[in-house]
């Protein structure tokens, strides 16, 4: 090959007229822990566009954890993944705030994280301000009642483990409701709000 070809071809690679397969990782499988005897369903999950559609049901407020198998791919959509989630509320008590964590192993397989997470939503939920929320954990205030459907929606960035790799990662997800302290003291409001009530009845009698 000549030298004036040789430039041409360097020229055109960074000016992008020429292209190389990128690599990514890709998510393979998803399984899911916890939730109380809840459901679980992946509903799709494609890659190039990388779109993955879940659907889950907590019986009790236990945890639920999903393990995403994370494999190698020459080429394709590259990250992130965009995920939606179909959440519903079997537990019987009404929550008011729902979060994520990922986890990440030890050794290997570091990086991943919600991309754009100030871009996350939940539906009846408000996404709490950093640092309570970041690119690791989505932290959400608002109101699930007991048989309410919430829809997530966020984006995923998984590590990409190399040619003849896998690795896992982990996203646990936890409603949580009023401590009983609170219940007490809503409870106490209402019961001071009725007073006032009743002796304002009493006086405009008189």
């Amino acid at each position: 090959m000549n030298a004036p070809l040789k430039t041409l071809i360097v020229a055109l690679a960074f000016g992008g007229s020429i292209t190389t397969a990128s690599a990514a990782g890709v998510i393979t499988g998803v399984t899911v822990t916890g939730g109380g005897g809840g459901t679980f369903d992946v509903i799709n999950l494609t890659n190039n566009p990388n779109v993955l559609d879940l659907t889950k049901s907590f019986n009790s407020l236990d945890p639920i954890a999903l393990t995403f198998t994370v494999g190698h791919t020459q080429g394709g959509a590259g990250n992130p993944y965009v995920v939606t989630e179909t959440i519903t509320n079997n537990t019987g008590q009404t929550w008011i705030d729902y979060h994520f964590t990922i986890t990440e192993p030890t050794t290997g397989g570091q990086g991943v994280v919600f991309t754009s997470f100030n871009n996350s939503e939940l539906t009846g939920f408000t996404l709490d301000s950093p640092p309570s929320s970041g690119p690791r954990n989505l932290n959400f205030t608002g109101e699930l009642a007991h048989l309410g459907v919430a829809t997530a929606s966020f984006s995923l960035s998984p590590f990409d483990p190399g040619a003849g790799n896998t690795t896992t990662f982990t996203l646990t997800q936890v409603p949580t409701i009023p401590e009983p302290e609170t219940y007490a003291m809503l409870l106490a409001g209402l019961g001071l709000m009725g007073a006032m009530a009743k002796r304002r009845s009493r006086k405009e009698e008189d």
